[in-house]
């Protein structure tokens, strides 16, 4: 994420023991901070550039886990191409334990796998957005449910300082019966079960829970 920069100093610019004075480690630390202060909370993900616009996440219920895939996209308003860093929302606690899988990819404007890591408490990645274009990222991860229940964060969408256009979010139960959840659903094809918004800004996250379908 950084690069190294190789300062050459002339004699005249060494002490009487050929060391850098303290004077002269000013401007190198200055600028080194400057751009700690300037870059890392934009590759971080706290300060966003780019806009989060359309989201749009299918969750597969199993008796014992659940399998996530979001559909993100970001576009950037900017003339000029950005990094911009981003935290996958995945809760992890007492109830919902850390995932057994996690991939992320970019499908478009060119499809390559996004590396993912863990970095202050968060699974984080940056991606690439061109000048006045756009990137479509796709994030899948297993999590497993002891409880018969799970939650997908939403409430994530406020550090991005706008609602979303557009989201759509899907159940797919598995040998499951859904028998609650906190945004109301609509039946959908093949036993799906779904919600949609557009310009949305979660307030609460979504919490659903089920039971294993009789034999």
């Amino acid at each position: 994420m950084g690069r190294f920069f190789h300062f050459r100093c002339g004699a005249n610019a060494r002490g009487r023991n050929g060391a850098l004075g303290r004077s002269d480690f000013w401007p190198i630390g200055f600028f080194a901070l400057f751009l700690c202060f300037t870059t890392l909370p934009f590759l971080s993900g706290l300060y966003p550039v780019v806009r989060f616009t359309e989201e749009y996440i299918d969750i597969t219920v199993h008796p014992d886990h659940v399998r996530v895939r979001g559909v993100y996209v970001y576009e950037n308003p900017l003339p000029f191409p950005v990094i911009q860093g981003m935290s996958i929302p995945i809760p992890v606690d007492q109830d919902n334990p850390a995932p057994v899988l996690l991939c992320a990819d970019e499908l478009t404007p060119d499809y390559r796998p996004i590396h993912v890591r863990h970095l202050l408490g968060a699974y984080r990645c940056e991606i690439a957005v061109p000048a006045h274009g756009s990137v479509t990222v796709a994030v899948e991860y297993q999590q497993n449910a002891p409880y018969g229940k799970a939650r997908y964060l939403l409430t994530t969408t406020r550090p991005w300082r706008r609602p979303i256009k557009r989201g759509a979010f899907r159940l797919i139960p598995k040998g499951v019966e859904i028998i609650n959840s906190n945004y109301g659903l609509v039946p959908a094809d093949e036993g799906a079960l779904f919600f949609q918004r557009e310009d949305f800004m979660p307030t609460q996250d979504w919490e659903f829970s089920w039971e294993k379908e009789e034999s």
